[in-house]
């Protein structure tokens, strides 16, 4: 018997499914059609389209508006039902592999990208879900819409990496993700706590609300009826949210730290940093990672806490560690031979920013110069102080666009500049591109340039309209132009 509420109704209907979608556009013959009521988008609106394509049925959380020619259930909770379905219909895939999930505010990309290739290194087969994209075995499956998919799409990931067949799979957890059930019936094997920081306060309204979203990756792990044998939840030492968690579930499963300032069960010693990396020991081993900043040694101990759960020696950690040539748009440098330097980063909130300042600061011979800008229709308690951070810590800043979805920019401009009154190295310069440009036409050798906000993205949301734009391919753009 189906545990899918929406499964057992079509069966108990005859109905021979054939898939299952919240996208109108991509019915076929035989789906399910999960009309999804979102910020932006009301799925019930297609629910006509869904049929005239094929579906078979409808799931909805409200009452069909008129006589529906196909089976309709009603849900009382349409996520839940959502990742039921999705969970039986492609095979209960998760159950099969090492599931390891990341969770916190700054590090989950980066972490994900260095267990990837830590795992790869050992022999290990690969699936990887995140930020940027998706993975399986080193490919690239597809850009990725959203940090962790929704349950239809996530299970059919995990199905087709099962095929592989995939033994273990790293995926970054979303807070929306935890709060919106879309990894209900993942059993994960480890859990990794990076940290936590003002964010998506948009969504979960209180900072409160904000960590319980964040523990229930944790709660997860020590469900009594997770049944994976060996659970381990990798946590920051140095936080204090993750000492939190480390009291919450200590006992509970089994427990390992990681840390630069707190007594833990991973430390690094002798960090050297420079422009193409970051070496450190770890319990005498040698590391090396082509990462910047004392941030990424968490994140390589926190990846090396996660592969010694799956049996992963020291040695292989430094193999994959050093394997790994960088992440897209987290502190990478554009080198096109100019006589300073570049860097794009993803630093979108205010403790980012300051991160990106304190990685570069130890490099900085002459001027640093910033771009930046805050996205519209989210958290607006953080403008201000990026503003402030921005213009305390750089020689020139140039505030820009960055994604001001259906808010006008002038808001935003606004609510940046009130963290800058008593600044004046700034210039307000809305088109991002003209920005960019604007900042390498100003440096001089030994100068550094950040581009901060966007990192990997290749797109700008004006208004309902997602326009490409990588701040990677325009700051190339520039330099091959000379300026």
């Amino acid at each position: 018997m189906s545990s899918s509420i929406v499964l057992s109704q079509a069966a108990q209907h005859g109905l021979q499914l054939t898939g299952l979608t919240f996208r109108s556009q991509d019915v076929r013959p035989g789906f399910v059609f999960f009309a999804l009521k979102g910020a932006n988008v009301d799925g019930n609106r297609f629910v006509a389209d869904a049929v005239a394509r094929g579906a078979v049925m409808v799931v909805s959380s409200v009452p069909a508006e008129q006589p529906c020619p196909v089976l309709y259930y009603q849900s009382d909770d349409i996520d839940r039902d959502m990742a039921d379905a999705a969970y039986e219909f492609y095979g209960r895939p998760s159950d099969a592999m090492k599931m390891i999930g990341i969770t916190g505010t700054k590090g989950k990309t980066s972490i994900a990208y260095l267990l990837e290739s830590v795992l790869t290194a050992a022999g290990h087969t690969v699936g990887a879900l995140g930020t940027i994209n998706y993975r399986m075995a080193g490919q690239v499956l597809c850009a990725a819409p959203n940090t962790t998919p929704a349950a239809l799409v996530l299970f059919n990931l995990l199905a087709q990496m099962r095929r592989k067949p995939c033994d273990s799979v790293v995926m970054e957890v979303s807070s929306h993700a935890l709060e919106l059930q879309r990894v209900r019936h993942i059993w994960y094997d480890t859990a990794v706590f990076t940290n936590l920081q003002r964010d998506h306060l948009d969504f979960h309204h209180t900072f409160e609300n904000y960590f319980k979203a964040k523990q229930k990756l944790f709660e997860n792990l020590a469900d009594p009826h997770n049944p994976k044998p060996h659970r381990t939840a990798v946590l920051n030492a140095d936080d204090p949210y993750g000492r939190r968690l480390l009291e919450a579930f200590r006992g509970r499963v089994n427990t390992v730290t990681f840390s630069l300032d707190t007594p833990s069960d991973w430390q690094a010693a002798n960090i050297r940093e420079t422009l193409e990396g970051t070496s450190f020991e770890v319990r005498g081993v040698p590391m090396h990672i082509r990462l910047l900043g004392r941030h990424n040694v968490y994140n390589a101990l926190a990846a090396c806490a996660a592969a010694q759960a799956s049996g992963v020696s020291l040695e292989q950690m430094a193999q994959g560690l050093a394997r790994l040539p960088g992440v897209p748009g987290r502190m990478e440098r554009v080198d096109a031979g100019q006589d300073f330097f570049v860097f794009v980063d993803f630093a979108y909130t205010n403790e980012a920013l300051q991160r990106a300042f304190d990685t570069l600061a130890p490099f900085k011979k002459s001027r640093l110069f910033v771009v930046f800008g805050c996205g519209g229709q989210r958290d607006r308690t953080k403008r201000p102080l990026m503003g402030k951070t921005a213009c305390s810590h750089a020689d020139r800043v140039f505030l820009t666009n960055d994604n001001p979805r259906c808010e006008d920019p002038k808001q935003i401009f606004n609510d940046i500049l009130q963290g800058m009154n008593g600044f004046t190295n700034y210039e307000i310069v809305p088109d991002r591109a003209e920005a960019i440009g604007r900042a390498l036409h100003t440096a001089r050798p030994g100068d550094i340039v950040l581009v901060a906000g966007k990192g990997h993205e290749d797109y700008q949301i004006i208004g309902t309209e997602k326009r490409h734009f990588s701040d990677k391919e325009t700051i190339c753009s520039f330099l091959r132009q000379g300026k």
